[in-house]
């Protein structure tokens, strides 16, 4: 039972990183399985289930990617710039998960609950930086030794990279971003 609910969600959450919100259905993702509708319905009633689904997802995704990047790290600013790197690649054109908190994004707009459960992805992302940033010593006068300012800035580098299709380059935005905290 719990399997079934996984496959549905990575298919919805793959959907999304690959062809938009408008793809997330539960008649597509049934679709993308090859089970009935009504099997998607069954775990999520609504697609405002399904959108929730994919947030609280994308959250176990972050974390696992976080976990990832910032094996064996020591220092603060170990820690700092393997949340830049990770940050980096979900820049990377390749990478679902901007494009998820994309589409997580514009549904809620119109969504409360999506919104709500956008807000706790939000809050994970932004304690990844909240401890290391400070003991990282940032430079006096970086714009972004202020952490909601960092996190906004490099998710609004992440948009823009997905949106041009790499014509901002995520990688070298990053890059500045570190050497306005680092040096």
């Amino acid at each position: 039972m719990a399997d079934r609910k996984h496959e549905i969600l990575a298919t919805a959450y793959g959907l999304m990183g690959a062809k938009g919100l408008e793809s997330v259905h539960a008649r597509t993702v049934a679709t993308e399985i090859g089970i009935n509708h009504a099997t998607v319905h069954y775990y999520f009633k609504t697609r405002s289930d399904l959108l929730c689904g994919i947030a609280d997802f994308a959250l176990n995704i972050l974390a696992a990617d976080r976990g990832r990047f910032q094996e064996g790290a020591e220092t603060d600013t170990e820690r700092l710039e393997n949340e830049l790197a990770l940050a980096e690649a979900y820049c990377r054109k390749q990478s679902r998960f901007m494009k998820v908190l994309i589409g997580l994004s514009t549904a809620a707009i119109g969504d409360p609950a999506v919104k709500k459960r956008l807000k706790v992805l939000w809050d994970a992302w932004v304690a990844g930086f909240s401890t290391p940033l400070p003991g990282a010593k940032a430079l006096k006068g970086s714009q972004f030794a202020d952490v909601d300012t960092l996190v906004a800035a490099l998710f609004g580098t992440g948009i823009v990279s997905h949106l041009t299709d790499g014509s901002l380059d995520g990688a070298k935005t990053v890059a500045k971003i570190q050497r306005s905290l680092l040096g």
